[in-house]
């Protein structure tokens, strides 16, 4: 062996020994700094991780937002501290973000990475922190992972707490509490209403029945065949389809065959088959009536897919209709009667009435309460 291929040997040798010595080193760096930071993740609390994690950027900051109410009772404050903090609300600033890209990667951006992967509406309730400061006034703090980013959070929160009070509707109050009462007083109105159902059921056919019952039961019966009619279509509609029939077997169904262009389109279609056994046809023909007729079958699947829909969708509708008439029935029996019917439905009937009448009351009371403050308040940021 020639002097420079030994020399070439050794310097192989002492590259592969620092190369496997630096592998290693590397190998012990990576593992301590994840035994650290496993370490670290189990002595700090559930709750308070996400927000100690944030702190530890030189670049967290903090926006201040001020909001003042006009009145001095603490019903005022303890509302807007409710509607800031409640879910219908993030939702709607959340739904802004999703709207616009680059504020939603400034703001939520830094916190939705592999690390801090979670719940958007849970990550946005954090950099949001509500306290009240006097009787009439509360401070809202914008955090963010940039100035840039807080002042564009505080920016969100004023033009949507504004809009958001301002186009309120009655079924979707903004504030938490006003919310709960809204959904207590609707269960026990549709608590009612089945019974209703139930109780006129129960009380069909007495002789005290007023003209207008009858009238209502007749309706009731009539729909209860429209009903069944559509139910025997709705059989026969399965039994092709669990049987493998010829699809044109749903065209023999009358919702089916009388529904939007089907007939049309089934004409169209037979007469294209027809054309295609003419064997006196050139080849451009051919194959212009062979797309013709995957073009307009296409179609005519579409139809009867729709009509089967219209039909299912008009039971629906025809059940609902006889919930409501059964409904107006029990509201036309007279109270002399419904006073004298002692039945285990009628008794639970008149405890849940004296429930849904508190409930309204609350409701309603609240309602009032919230309005006032709706138009006497003023949101603002506080320049630093």
């Amino acid at each position: 062996m020639q002097t420079w291929h030994c020399i070439a040997l050794i310097i192989l040798s002492i590259a592969v020994f620092f190369y496997a010595s630096f592998v290693d080193d590397i190998k012990n760096t990576a593992e301590s700094s994840l035994l650290a930071l496993s370490e670290n993740s189990q002595q700090i609390p559930q709750e308070d991780k996400f927000m100690q994690d944030q702190n530890l950027s030189s670049t967290w900051a903090e926006v201040l937002l001020v909001l003042d109410s006009s009145l001095e009772e603490d019903f005022a404050i303890s509302f807007h501290e409710e509607s800031l903090e409640s879910k219908l609300f993030l939702n709607t600033l959340l739904d802004e973000l999703e709207k616009a890209p680059v504020a939603h990667d400034m703001i939520l951006g830094p916190f939705t990475n592999e690390i801090f992967s979670g719940n958007k509406l849970e990550i946005l309730s954090s950099l949001i922190s509500v306290q009240a400061k006097s009787e009439n006034s509360l401070h809202i703090i914008c955090k963010g992972h940039s100035l840039r980013a807080a002042n564009l959070l505080s920016e969100l929160i004023v033009r949507n707490y504004n809009r958001s009070v301002t186009s309120e509707s009655i079924d979707t109050p903004l504030p938490e509490s006003l919310f709960e009462k809204l959904e207590t007083l609707r269960k026990y109105e549709e608590q009612m209403d089945d019974l209703k159902v139930i109780i006129q059921e129960e009380m069909a056919g007495t002789p005290e029945e007023s003209f207008e019952v009858m009238a209502i039961r007749s309706e009731i019966m009539q729909v209860d065949q429209d009903v069944e009619g559509f139910k025997q279509h709705l059989l026969q509609i399965d039994q092709i389809h669990k049987d493998g029939k010829n699809p044109n077997e749903y065209l023999h169904i009358p919702p089916i065959r009388d529904y939007g262009q089907v007939s049309q389109l089934a004409d169209i279609l037979e007469q294209l088959k027809s054309m295609r056994l003419d064997r006196t046809l050139n080849e451009f023909t051919r194959n212009q009536v062979e797309e013709n007729i995957l073009i307009n079958s296409k179609e005519l699947e579409k139809e009867v897919i729709s009509a089967i829909e219209e039909i299912k969708q008009s039971v629906a509708q025809l059940l609902s209709k006889k919930k409501s008439l059964q409904q107006s029935a029990f509201d036309y029996l007279a109270e002399a009667k419904l006073s004298r019917t002692k039945t285990l439905h009628m008794d639970r009937y008149n405890k849940i009435k004296e429930l849904a009448l508190e409930a309204k009351k609350q409701y309603e009371d609240a309602t009032l309460l919230w309005m006032s403050c709706k138009s006497s308040f003023s949101l603002y940021r506080v320049v630093q």
